[in-house]
């Protein structure tokens, strides 16, 4: 018996309903489910709040395939469920190429800095893109081919993606910010784009029948979960069971329209990271099979290592391709302490000396550590320093000394164009923020332990969505029960209440301690 008959028998048994309660779960993941929540300590979400999406077996189910374990095993989630194999609809989207913009890079906006040269255009060579979209592809055909699913469509996404994600981010970069571009990518082309993409494709395969008659949704393998709220019949998006790769903070400035269209098998099946591989070798997927090499993660440009820019693939070499150099001067910043009763060891550096040059606001984060050489024989320089502040308008970089430097923290943040999940998420956050047991939590990072709110002033526009219209995005000031470190402008940041998100938006600022 080979690998694919092997998974095709292992798929035909077991019978998921998706139109029942959440607190039913097939026996083929219970032992791992159990296991998974006994050691996490899970609270599973109430059947009498909420209940899965009504999926009917003539609806459409697109599938997202990136190639990677979680995509992979979510497909194989929807055949188990039995759910007519001819309306599981396989997709692969390519979002980047080098080559996809309409035009040269523009130049900065800043008139009091030196001109790009006009020549400059983005790099010409594709040659790294192109072989991961074509080995990605390739893979999601094989993963296809084992399941029994149909050849997966291929669309390209590359020039939304540009104009959406890319281009935007990089004016983030040059103006000293610290964009997050998977939140932009899965706001705009993910569940943007694709979505508009997905509603015609839907309408020429179902020419001779209404969505009342055959609905189509959107699954993915991220780890979050979407459910409906049985007294008003909205979906909500919560938090996924396995809380290291929960993935709702990526996800939270959706329109609140694209939620009824959305699947996310591996939140239904209250999957953590570890089981989904478990389940992967168990289906004998491919890449996941006895003697065969352990597949890597999908990114979102393969060719890019993530990490802070290490070596010739890192991300700050790749963004050197597109920015070019803005040198500054590196200076000491304020000696201050957090909290208040730490003593400072040693002499101080003079606040405003210059101790070096940088090569462009974009090469640094806020709250990383400093990649600057200094005098580590004169005491006032001895120990670790950190980036704690971007001037824009000098074009200089602020390092300050230990981790207990009080510029490195922030009491709150102001967070503009704030989008809700919910016609009542408004509603919640001011109850919350009046109530003397308030349940707000905010991130502002992927995997940030999250913050205990204090207070929310929100101001401005509704930031109500729908596919008719967007109104204003409101702006709101978070204050945290304790002070948090690393607060960025350009960064994402997010609300929950329990587990459900409520929204999300960019910092604008950091408000600084008292």
């Amino acid at each position: 018996m080979n690998g694919q008959t092997l998974i095709r028998t292992s798929l035909r048994p077991v019978r998921l309903n998706l139109k029942l309660r959440i607190s039913v779960q097939t026996p083929f993941f219970d032992i791992a489910i159990q296991s998974w929540t006994q050691r996490q300590h899970v609270q599973p979400f109430s059947t009498i709040e909420y209940s899965e999406p009504k999926v009917s077996p003539q609806d459409k189910i697109f599938i997202a395939m990136s190639s990677g374990v979680d995509s992979s095993v979510a497909a194989a989630l929807l055949l188990r469920s039995e759910h007519p194999r001819e309306n599981l609809l396989p997709f692969y989207m390519a979002n980047w190429s080098p080559s996809a913009g309409p035009g040269p890079i523009p130049p900065p906006p800043q008139s009091n800095r030196a001109p790009r040269n006009p020549t400059s255009t983005r790099p010409q060579s594709s040659k790294g893109s192109l072989k991961c979209t074509e080995r990605e592809y390739s893979d999601v055909k094989d993963v296809c081919r084992a399941l029994g699913l149909s050849e997966p469509t291929y669309m390209n996404f590359e020039k939304e993606y540009w104009c959406e994600v890319f281009a935007p981010m990089l004016e983030m970069y040059r103006c000293g910010k610290t964009p997050n571009p998977d939140v932009e990518c899965n706001r705009h082309i993910k569940f943007g784009a694709v979505m508009k993409k997905l509603k015609d494709e839907f309408h020429k395969r179902s020419q001779r029948m209404t969505e009342k008659e055959s609905k189509w949704w959107l699954a993915t393998g991220h780890y979050a979960h979407i459910l409906y709220h049985n007294a008003t019949n909205v979906p909500h998006l919560l938090r996924s069971a396995d809380l290291n790769k929960d993935q709702t903070f990526y996800l939270s400035t959706l329109n609140q329209d694209v939620l009824s269209r959305l699947l996310f098998p591996l939140g239904s099946h209250k999957l953590s990271k570890p089981a989904v591989k478990s389940l992967a070798r168990e289906l004998l997927l491919p890449g996941w099979r006895l003697g065969e090499t352990e597949r890597p993660e999908s990114m979102g440009l393969c060719f890019v290592e993530p990490a802070g820019g290490k070596g010739q693939t890192g991300f700050r070499r790749f963004l050197s391709e597109y920015l070019e150099p803005e040198p500054g001067d590196v200076i000491i910043g304020p000696s201050k302490k957090y909290p208040r009763e730490t003593e400072s060891i040693g002499p101080n550096a003079l606040e405003g000396t210059v101790v070096g040059k940088h090569a462009g606001l974009w090469h640094a984060t806020i709250g990383e550590k400093a990649r600057f050489e200094l005098p580590q024989g004169s005491p006032e320089y001895q120990g670790r320093w950190y980036i704690s502040k971007k001037n824009t308008e000098l074009n200089t970089l602020e390092i300050v000394r230990g981790q207990d430097n009080a510029r490195l923290y922030g009491k709150g943040m102001i967070v503009e164009k704030w989008r809700w999940l919910g016609d009542d998420a408004a509603d919640i956050v001011r109850e919350q923020s009046t109530s003397d047991e308030g349940g707000l939590v905010a991130q502002f990072r992927h995997r940030q332990t999250p913050l205990k709110v204090f207070d929310v002033e929100i101001s401005g526009g509704s930031g109500v969505q729908s596919h008719l219209e967007e109104n204003e995005p409101p702006e709101l000031k978070i204050i945290f029960d304790s002070p948090a470190m690393a607060i960025a402008p350009g960064q994402s940041a997010a609300l929950w209440f329990g587990d459900r998100c409520l929204g999300g938006g960019v910092i604008r600022d950091a408000i600084e301690l008292d």
